[in-house]
């Protein structure tokens, strides 16, 4: 996307020259607005009452279920032979996403004399694409892994399938978005569609209850969502920021993709509304302030003071303003909660915005840039803020967070790398990229430096999955999951190299549309 420059007179004085990001507009217009989310609540009364009555009959079946996965379980690993390999990867990958440190060795079966996977399974689609879900929970140590998805993707790709149009469905969606990296809540959705689909399979009543649930999530959703708008509608951002994103659907988007679960309603508002500021200042030190501007409101949100709003241009004003007044809120919140330190981790955390804006004027070296990435990029702000809502981070979590545990590294790592992937043709055109800082540091081409960012956070996801196979010791497994779903969240964001987040119309349009406008077809 082109830069533009715009001429500004302030307060009469010689005019200031200015870059313009010429940032797409708003793609929702009023389609989240209260009145839409008010009709549906007599709805969303009925859909309640019926979950209620559903989950007793379902929960038992769940039981039989769960002893019957169990009891699976023992006997794949004493007689791997005997089951196939769809099954044999499903149950390797549940385990291992459940932390449970399943071997490799149940993959021995369907390898040839010469550790090659035998040809003879590329017939059989249904156990290649479980497969190739089960090799995305690869760790470093999991090299047959690596030789597995190497295979499966070949086979997947060219694999006749149509004599089984929702097999195929399926493994078209794969290739382009694996389970283990997708957002939660989207896959529910997706895996809903395909589970109705086979019709001589389902279990019409675990069905109905899946479309209920996960309509009456949608629905606490959408008024979150409706509440979110009329906040930032109040702040008169658009108006007063017109230079900035107008994201406050896809920021929410974000939050849901953090934690989708009803009790978590309060820390997704709380994140989305951080989302939507930082964007605005963001923005702002990215595409439009000049450099005294944006030293004064860097010492601004040091000071964290609102005797420092008349230092600041007008326009500057807005954002400061709205940041420091939802600061008050959320700070009189956490104070009721006992967990006064909670906000001064929170301010804390938006105070890195600026550093890495300073480090991105120039062009530093690659390692000094990730290094720095690490901690000043948004990922790490969000998941500050992210801890900072959550009502049972205690101050051990912040202290653990502080030490740069090996999570949350490879969950930065992710989300810096494939960020600047992702932005890279438009951010190229107003500051130092980390593709450039990787070009000229390593003497490499565009193309090799795109791919190693790839690499790089291919290798950052297994430590990630690492991470989820260690004893509990130190982090709840609820804790872990917040660096787990902003990968997936990133991952997402910024497929096939493109910024969803600028240009949702391209990349987040129809996953936004089927978590917050269309219901379950009930």
């Amino acid at each position: 996307m082109a830069s533009t420059v715009a001429k500004i007179s302030v307060n009469n004085q010689n005019e200031i020259l200015r870059t313009s990001a010429d940032f797409p507009e708003d793609i929702w217009s009023d389609r989240f607005s209260t009145r839409a989310v008010d009709n549906e609540m007599y709805e969303y009364e009925i859909y309640a009452k019926e979950i209620e009555r559903l989950k007793e009959d379902v929960r038992a079946e769940i039981e039989e279920q769960l002893e019957e996965i169990f009891d699976v379980q023992s006997k794949i690993e004493v007689h791997p032979q005997a089951y196939d390999l769809f099954t044999a990867a499903l149950h390797f990958r549940l385990m291992r996403q459940h932390g449970f440190n399943m071997s490799c060795g149940i993959f021995d079966q369907f390898r040839d004399a010469s550790g090659k996977f035998k040809e003879s399974l590329a017939t059989d689609i249904k156990g290649l694409l479980s497969l190739y879900q089960a090799a995305h929970v690869r760790t470093h140590s999991d090299r047959i892994l690596e030789e597995a998805l190497d295979f499966t993707t070949v086979h997947l790709k060219s694999g006749a399938l149509d004599n089984n149009p929702i097999l195929a469905k399926q493994v078209k969606y794969a290739l382009q978005q694996a389970l283990h990296k997708g957002i939660p809540r989207i896959e529910a959705r997706h895996y809903i569609s395909i589970y109705e689909e086979e019709e001589s399979n389902n279990n019409p009543l675990l069905l109905r209850l899946a479309k209920l649930d996960y309509n009456s999530l949608q629905m606490l959703h959408k008024q979150e969502l409706a509440e979110l708008i009329r906040w930032e509608n109040d702040l008169e951002f658009v108006s007063k920021l017109p230079y900035s994103r107008a994201r406050v659907v896809e920021s929410y988007f974000f939050a849901l993709g953090m934690f989708f679960e009803p009790q978590y309603s309060v820390p997704r508002i709380i994140l989305a509304k951080t989302t939507v500021l930082l964007t605005g200042i963001d923005d702002t030190y990215d595409v439009y302030g000049t450099l005294d501007e944006i030293k004064s409101y860097t010492d601004a949100m040091e000071r964290w003071d609102i005797n420092e709003t008349d230092r600041l241009p007008s326009y500057m004003r807005t954002s400061y303003m709205a940041l420091l007044c939802f600061g008050d809120d959320i700070n009189n919140q956490f104070t009721r909660q006992g967990r006064s330190y909670a906000f001064d981790e929170y301010k804390g955390g938006t105070s890195y915005i600026e550093s890495g804006w300073f480090v991105a004027r120039e062009l530093p070296t690659f390692p000094d840039y990730l290094s720095n990435g690490l901690i000043t990029g948004l990922s790490y702000i969000l998941i500050t803020a992210t801890f900072a809502a959550m009502e049972h981070a205690t101050e051990d979590v912040f202290h653990w967070l502080s030490k740069n545990p090996k999570i949350a590294v490879a969950s930065a790592k992710i989300c810096r790398l494939i960020n600047d992937v992702g932005s890279y043709e438009s951010e190229k055109q107003r500051r130092a990229t980390g593709i450039e800082c990787y070009m000229k540091h390593y003497n490499v081409s565009e193309q090799e430096a795109l791919e190693k960012f790839g690499e790089i956070a291919e290798d950052a996801w297994k430590d990630i999955n690492e991470e989820f196979l260690k004893p509990r010791t130190a982090m709840p497994r609820e804790i872990l999951m917040r660096f787990l779903n902003i990968a997936r969240v990133v991952d997402v964001f910024y497929k096939h190299r493109e910024d969803g987040f600028t240009n949702p119309h391209k990349v987040l349009k129809p996953s936004i549309i089927a978590l917050l406008v269309d219901p379950a077809i009930v």
